[in-house]
């Protein structure tokens, strides 16, 4: 089959090209009306009792009766954001289909203290009936973003428009602009009549007179940039993407409008039904076919124009030449600029949709550069250019056409999406696998696997688990196992959710699943498997705040009854710790918290009879007994010191048997003092130690020297003399020096000396003789003291 140039087809207004395409044939049902809107993916037709959505191959993914909806339609299209969601205006509400197979939709309600009805829909964003106040769908609610105060009147549903970034309203005398982003309502022109608004997506706004069928065509900024007149009246305007106005006067015919009234016209022998703007131009529906009208950009029309001399057209001639007339073809490369005509042919090529042209200028392409220094061969745009058209040629038999360029401004992640709407999931692997683009696997995997269960509810479990499990062994990347598991959840299938929720791959995402799921004891096993006792901890941790003490406990118990990890974490948690300990059977451990509580809140004693009662069930331990042994001196300790507080009015709350001696010593009750010592065999050494010490402190130094004559001290003196020194009292401890026993010569005087005691201190060196003993006592004599001074001089003469 031989194709002619594409050039031959082409219109020319002024200087610029358009050119008018077919993309596919159009197969819809029979009784369909001529109600019809469409993405680049999927259209959606209105029959007599139901909107139908199909590919442009003619299949029904979707079907919407309408009889089942809540409320009269006013208006639907494809979601201005996302082309695969069909928005339907209602009155009281919007309702966005946001999945085909299965099918799913949200509705998104005006307040409830909204007491008016949407009266039209376009580009998400809304006027009301009787205020014809402003609202704008965000997403998640739709918002009011302009108050009309009566500020406005919009006539008919063509007195207004809008994109991303613009609301045009047309007023009975003048026009409005509302900016979307400022959210600033300003009055661009007055005394102005005109019947009819159309944006462009990048803002530029024309405006129709159907009296006058004047157009008036200029951007935001107030720059007008056309004015003309129609010769008669047009059934429908639109932009051809963002280059030129299209019109259309009867069923046959569009034109296509440049300055100075000049025009082209496209002629379509079968009947046409709608056309719509789209960013490549302007998608022409007609009885048949879908077709697209659109502007040839600069390099196609260097490289198909005939009788072009660009580097692009004659490098396109050349490859043609090579089979027949190859020494041309070569001498072609040597008088043109050769990368630009690399560039051109691959530009081309990305713009053309026929398989045959894109070959052709690929071959062009390879062929030139293969010419081109390394540096200059362009391989990476070269290769990218051929991933890119595969891709879209395979798209091409779903009925889904795209230049590259569309598909750089869609983008790759927003097709995806739309295929993954309409079921077609090998189409979007492929796509990946093309493009290199292994990241998505994961998404694209998790959205089949949640449309195979929400679909599937005739399957069983394990059916679909089984299926969904097959699948992701094959697949080399994580795959979200929990938040398919959790699809499984809101379908009620709760076995099979924890049965994906279990292979997902990353801890911190399967956890808080499984707490979803309420497998609390499944939870706490998994995080004991993984060995990692942080993880553990925080799976606890998580599970105390869910779960009632009596159920951690349970859960701890079954299944971390030698791990005392969490005992340990909780170690200053005694209210939980003597919970854990009775339902664990852990009597010993349960004992010392009782005790501990009660040592806490100085109510120990209370604690004794049960800590005593654990204390007996515990047999075999030979620890134990000596515990028990400790608290059967505790309970004779506590029982004397309420004798003592009933007899003398003194209180022993919490004393140790320590502190018990220190208070009788304190209050001079001896016997008592001394039926204790006797009752519990406290021994000389310890009563002298502790006796001594309270005396210093409590500066009784004459009751600790009667002390140390009462008999000779088990514990020698040395101790009083230090108690004494340690509260500063050196004539005191001076006394004690004397008497201490065992120690040399130099040792006592030195403690002479720590006293202040010169007299002492010069006695005992003048008996020993000691010569350099006197003058070391002389150097430390106080200046003040010339009668010692005088003294130590005399003794030393007298040695």
């Amino acid at each position: 089959m031989a194709f002619k140039n594409p050039s031959l087809g082409w219109e020319k207004l002024q200087d610029v090209f358009y050119r008018d395409r077919e993309l596919c044939r159009l197969r819809i049902p029979p009784d369909s009306q001529n109600n019809m809107v469409f993405s680049s993916t999927v259209l959606a037709v209105e029959t007599e009792n139901s909107i139908e959505v199909h590919l442009y191959t003619g299949q029904c993914v979707g079907k919407i009766e309408i009889s089942t909806l809540p409320s009269e339609i006013v208006h639907y299209e494809f979601d201005l954001e996302d082309e695969g969601s069909l928005a339907i205006a209602m009155t009281d509400r919007l309702r966005v289909y946001f999945n085909w197979i299965p099918l799913q939709f949200r509705d998104y309600l005006l307040g409830e203290e909204v007491e008016d009805t949407i009266w039209d829909f376009k580009n998400r964003t809304a006027v009301l009936l009787s205020s014809q106040d402003l609202y704008q769908f965000n997403g998640e609610k739709l918002v009011r973003i302009c108050e009309n105060k009566e500020q406005f009147t919009l006539l008919t549903k063509n007195h207004w428009h809008c994109n991303r970034d613009l609301v045009v309203l047309l007023d009975v005398d003048g026009v409005y602009h509302f900016d979307l982003k400022s959210q600033l309502l300003l009055k661009e022109t007055s005394n102005e009549s005109w019947h009819s608004v159309v944006i462009s997506p990048q803002s530029f706004i024309c405006l129709y007179n159907a009296k006058s069928y004047e157009i008036k065509i200029y951007r935001n900024d107030k720059a007008r940039l056309m004015e003309f007149k129609l010769e008669s009246h047009p059934n429908t305007i639109a932009w051809c993407g963002d280059d030129t106005i299209a019109c259309s006067f009867n069923e046959e015919e569009i034109k296509l409008y440049g300055p100075d009234s000049s025009s082209v016209t496209f002629w379509y022998p079968e009947e046409l039904i709608t056309f719509q703007t789209n960013l490549d131009g302007l998608k022409v529906i007609t009885k048949e076919r879908v077709r697209l009208i659109s502007r040839v950009n600069h390099h196609t029309a260097n490289v198909f124009l005939m009788g072009s001399t660009e580097p692009g057209s004659i490098l396109l001639d050349s490859v043609s030449l090579l089979a027949t007339q190859a020494p041309r073809a070569v001498e072609n490369l040597k008088i043109i600029n050769l990368d630009q005509g690399v560039a051109e042919c691959l530009d081309a090529a990305r713009d053309e949709l026929e398989p045959y042209w894109q070959k052709k200028l690929l071959s062009a392409a390879a062929f030139g550069k293969s010419s081109l220094a390394k540096e200059s061969q362009k391989s990476d745009v070269f290769v990218d250019t051929c991933d890119k058209l595969r891709v879209l040629n395979r798209l091409t038999e779903k009925g889904i056409i795209l230049t590259v360029d569309r598909l750089k401004s869609l983008g790759v992640d927003t097709l995806l999406r739309r295929l993954m709407k309409t079921g077609d999931f090998y189409e979007c692997i492929s796509i990946c696998q093309f493009l290199k683009l292994r990241n998505r696997t994961a998404t694209i995997f998790a959205t089949w696997a949640n449309a195979k269960i929400i679909s599937s509810s005739e399957l069983d479990d394990n059916v679909i688990l089984d299926s969904i499990s097959k699948l992701a062994a094959t697949l080399p990347v994580k795959l979200p196992m929990a938040d398919i598991g959790m699809t499984a959840l809101r379908e009620g299938r709760p076995i099979l959710a924890k049965n994906l929720v279990v292979e997902e791959a990353l801890p911190e995402i399967e956890f808080p699943a499984l707490f979803e799921l309420d497998e609390h004891e499944l939870a706490l096993k998994k995080a004991k498997d993984y060995g990692n006792p942080e993880m553990t901890l925080s799976v606890l941790l998580k599970l105390r705040e869910q779960l009632t003490t009596t159920q951690f406990t349970k859960l701890i118990l079954l299944v971390m009854r030698d791990d005392q990890l969490f005992a340990y974490f909780c170690r200053n948690d005694n209210t939980f710790l003597i919970d854990y300990y009775r339902q664990s059977d852990q009597l010993n451990e349960l004992a010392y918290q009782l005790w501990t509580q009660g040592a806490e809140s100085e109510t120990s004693n209370e604690y004794l009879p049960q800590v005593k009662e654990l204390f007996g069930r515990i047999i075999h331990d030979p620890l134990v007994k000596n515990d028990r042994d400790i608290l059967e001196r505790q309970i004779h300790l506590t029982e004397l010191q309420k004798h003592l507080e009933q007899a003398h009015g003194l209180s022993f709350v919490n004393a140790t048997l320590d502190e018990t001696i220190k208070k009788l010593i304190s209050n001079r009750l001896d016997r008592p003092l001394a039926a204790l010592l006797k009752k519990f065999k406290i021994s000389d050494q310890k009563y002298y130690h502790i006796k001594c010490k309270l005396l210093a402190q409590d500066q009784r130094f004459e009751d600790l020297y009667k002390f140390s004559q009462e008999r000779k001290s088990p514990i020698g003196y040395m101790t009083f003399y230090k108690r004494c020194l340690q509260q500063k009292k050196k004539k005191e401890a001076a006394v004690y020096v004397r008497m201490v026993s065992g120690i040399p010569y130099e040792k006592r005087l030195k403690m002479y000396l720590n006293c202040s005691s010169f007299q002492d201190a010069i006695q005992l060196a003048s008996k020993e003789k000691d010569v350099a003993g006197l003058k070391e006592i002389y150097k430390q004599v106080p200046a003040n003291e010339p009668q010692l001074r005088a003294f130590i001089t005399e003794t030393m003469n007298k040695v």
